[in-house]
């Protein structure tokens, strides 16, 4: 390309462009002549004839530089034009604008609820980051369509969780911004988190309250219950279907009794002891947290006959050095089919027992069907008193989930004879970092659920197994790979109808999970070729998934 001078649009040209001899006896005369006649009058004035159009051409070289500059500016200014223009004509073969506004609605009201709106009280630098909590308010600044469904979607604007922990007073922006937020979800029902440190009185508390006929699920966490509760006695609750309320002091607190004008109640989560005359004859689910552990089965008792209805049982024990005396108090709950237990104990000295096995002694639940234990603990788990509990209820378990419990593979398989109708297994051996205990997922256990043809098999009614691997033990992958193709018949073939003509069923779906080592594709092929004929099969490593 042929550069033209800025000021005389003509061939932009060097003048002063010495040849490489010239320049070779410049460098000598630099470097060896010196002295009062180095040079000679007339050759000074060549010097400086040659300096002045050199001084010229520099000119002319920086003018045609901030030329050349301004063109370059130009031109990335007509490129990232072009960049636009070119987003805005994709935008017009998008996906999303093909899909109804109905769909959409569905997908962003979706993703509100999962992460929530989130406001708080505090104006701190960590503070200021709330605002990717507002998923509702990001929403409505998107694009225009998508602003108009914001605002006309009341459900993105009802899911929304306050925290309050300021002592300095509440900011003005937050009652605001919870006025904007009620104002929006208009008549839709509310799904409310509360966060309470402070006892003082709050604006935004009172909107909220304002609009209490309209909660249809309240979560409440606070250190003092007492001062709000006394607002609560005075309101009706006429949609609320899901409660959830914790406290974090000491003091005694019948906050659950306010609750008494809520017809529709089905879900409570607490670590409050119910009073005996709580109104909750109609709750579905229950899910208990009692820090300290129970303090006597027969308060289990209490609480579960104050619920007749209750279908799903959930009780999330931390015990710390402490132990149950009172001996068991037996009894028979019909309604029953979920029960979950979560326990936390740390032991000392001599202390032995613990909470799950004391609610095990306790319950006799004949129509369960599912059930989950989940725990963290330094010694042996006994799966004794689960075995007796399971056939004394003379119970039907179908799903059976372990987590996180020191159990050997000998104990377990147990259990799972205990469980002959099981269709659902999951089984994650995680335990506590002090225990000694091998995992209970070892090669025992695979060859022990492989189908035998010619005897009766464990569990063997089996749908989906889930086995996820903490341990860093050596794993059989041989014979695992044996058990799932034991238990796996092609659909329509002989085989199949052989085996359910013998009450053995074909597993359906296989989950294998290390958090410790890497897996090997070509060892799981068999596996792999499995789930091209239907069996869903997901085998998962350190190095992502491989099958």
């Amino acid at each position: 390309m042929t550069s033209l001078c800025a000021r005389c649009a003509r061939t932009l040209q060097i003048r002063v462009n010495l040849s490489p001899a010239e320049i070779s006896q410049l460098h000598h005369y630099l470097r060896f002549d010196f002295g009062p006649s180095v040079i000679t009058p007339e050759q000074a004035e060549g010097v400086k004839r040659i300096l002045a159009v050199a001084d010229k051409d520099i000119e002319d070289h920086d003018s045609e530089i901030a030329r050349l500059h301004d063109q370059i500016m130009i031109i990335e200014a007509q490129k990232r034009q072009l960049k636009t223009q070119r987003a805005k004509l994709c935008s017009l073969l998008s996906p999303m604008r093909k899909l109804p506004n109905e769909v959409l609605f569905r997908i962003l009201q979706l993703v509100c609820d999962s992460v929530g709106n989130r406001l708080y009280d505090f104006n701190d630098e960590e503070g200021m980051e709330a605002i990717p909590y507002l998923p509702a308010m990001t929403v409505s600044s998107v694009c225009a369509r998508w602003r108009d469904l914001a605002l006309k979607s009341s459900g993105l604007w009802a899911n929304l969780a306050v925290v309050l922990l300021s002592w300095d007073g509440e900011p003005d922006e937050l009652s605001s911004m919870v006025a904007l937020y009620l104002e929006r979800s208009r008549k839709w029902k509310l799904k409310l988190s509360l966060d309470l440190e402070r006892k003082d009185e709050l604006p935004s508390l009172d909107l909220l309250l304002q609009h209490a006929d309209r909660w249809k699920s309240f979560t409440y966490r606070a250190y003092h219950l007492y001062s709000f509760s006394n607002k609560l006695s005075q309101l009706h609750f006429p949609e609320l279907l899901e409660l959830d309320v914790r406290r974090f002091s000491d003091q005694e607190s019948s906050v659950l009794d306010v609750f008494e004008h809520a017809p529709k109640l089905r879900t409570l989560s607490t670590t409050v002891v119910p009073p005996p005359n709580a109104p909750f004859n109609q709750l579905k689910s229950l899910h208990f947290l009692m820090d300290m552990g129970l303090s006597s089965p027969t308060q289990l008792a209490n609480i579960l006959n104050n619920c007749p209805s209750l279908k799903s049982l959930s009780l999330e024990l931390k015990r710390i050095n402490q132990e149950v005396q009172d001996p068991p108090v037996q009894g028979t709950w019909h309604n029953i089919t979920a029960l979950t237990i979560m326990e936390q104990s740390v032991e000392y000295g001599s202390l032995t027992g613990s909470c799950s096995e004391m609610v095990f002694s306790s319950l006799r639940l004949p129509s369960l069907t599912e059930l989950v234990v989940k725990g963290s603990t330094q010694r042996t788990y006994a799966t004794n008193t689960l075995i007796s509990f399971i056939t004394t209820s003379s119970c039907t378990i179908t799903t059976f989930t372990l987590h996180g419990l020191s159990v050997s593979d000998v104990d377990l398989i147990a259990v799972l004879q205990a469980m002959p109708s099981i269709l659902h297994l999951e089984i994650d051996d995680q335990v506590d970092y002090y225990s000694h205990q091998r995992s209970p997922i070892s090669s025992h256990l695979m060859s022990s659920l492989r189908h035998q043809s010619t005897s009766i098999s464990l569990a063997p009614k089996l749908h989906s197994l889930r086995l996820i691997s903490e341990h860093k033990e050596p794993f059989d992958d041989a014979t695992f790979i044996s058990m799932v193709e034991s238990r796996w018949f092609k659909p329509g073939s002989d085989l199949s109808a052989a085996m359910f003509s013998v009450g053995k069923a074909c597993i359906r779906s296989i989950v294998l999970t290390f958090s410790w080592r890497e897996v090997d594709a070509e060892v799981y092929q068999p596996l792999q070729n499995l789930d091209a004929e239907g069996l869903r099969v997901v085998v998962t490593g350190t190095n992502g998934v491989q099958v």
